[in-house]
């Protein structure tokens, strides 16, 4: 199966996936869906292999509810929509450096949005349900696309990439370790091509705020000192602190989840500047 096909099947709840999924599309029923935006990230329906993998929860409530696109990068102008705001914040001051005369969009053209759960589960009660039966089509999208990176947001992405057997600690594992940066493990693909995995929060409002924000201290700043000097040029990240600086809840959470994303932009610069091999 296609990946275009695969998602085809999914958005219309014909995919034996959703057999058994209590949130699945069915007659007077709404249930958001999303797909990686062709624009701005790789293009899927071509069946091009991805550099890097980003998965969320869910489409619930978001932009994508309204649009049916996963991008941080369109998202990011609603004005409301600050978890797409704050996730294109962070990618550009992560991956993008001053050199990158093109803003870092050579990254994006290679890059793949996608949700541990497919259609957004408005009802709480139905998320782990749903989630358990979206694991076989993440597994199919991660099979098809072979990214060199894969970046999952939060516990329930986290969770999905675990019960595929791609990830080996789980959430409550490593979570006490984010106040030095993202969670990282080596694994192997279906194809038996390597890849890297990194766990982070969702840059959601509320996670930012209520979660991350707890986590910041003197240790991080001493911690984004060090890696900022490490990098040939950080003008990207020194404007990312300056707009989000430490006297605020959401700068002090968003300074925390930079930390993260340095490791996270090094890793996909890293394997975007890897020689190609005949399937990439």
């Amino acid at each position: 199966m296609t990946l275009v096909n695969l998602l085809e099947s999914l958005e219309s709840g014909r995919h034996a996936a959703c057999t058994g999924c209590a949130w699945r599309p069915s007659s007077g029923r709404s249930v958001a869906f999303g797909t990686s935006c062709l624009k701005h990230g790789i293009k899927w329906n071509q069946q091009s292999k991805a550099i890097s993998m980003q998965i969320s929860q869910d489409p619930a409530g978001t932009t994508p509810e309204e649009t049916g696109r996963l991008c941080a990068v369109c998202n990011s102008l609603n004005p409301t929509d600050k978890s797409a705001q704050q996730g294109i914040a962070l990618w550009r001051a992560g991956v993008v450096r001053d050199s990158d005369g093109d803003a870092g969009t050579k990254y994006l053209s290679r890059h793949y949005w996608t949700n541990a759960v497919m259609h957004g589960a408005k009802d709480r009660d139905y998320l782990e349900s749903a989630r358990s039966s979206c694991t076989a089509v993440l597994r199919d999208q991660i099979s098809v696309l072979a990214p060199k990176v894969i970046i999952a947001g939060g516990r329930v992405a986290a969770k999905s990439l675990n019960d595929i057997g791609l990830l080996k600690n789980t959430w409550n594992a490593f979570r006490s370790s984010f106040h030095h940066g993202a969670y990282k493990e080596q694994a192997k693909l279906v194809n038996g091509e390597a890849a890297t995995i990194f766990v982070t929060y969702h840059a959601s409002a509320r996670s930012v705020n209520q979660t991350v924000a707890k986590l910041y201290s003197a240790e991080v700043e001493a911690l984004l000192d060090a890696r900022l000097l490490e990098l040939p040029a950080a003008g990207e990240a020194r404007r990312f602190l300056r707009r989000y600086d430490r006297n605020s809840t959401s700068g002090r959470g968003m300074r925390v989840l930079l930390l993260h994303w340095l490791e996270i932009g090094m890793a996909v610069r890293s394997a975007y500047f890897e020689p190609s091999t005949s399937q990439r």
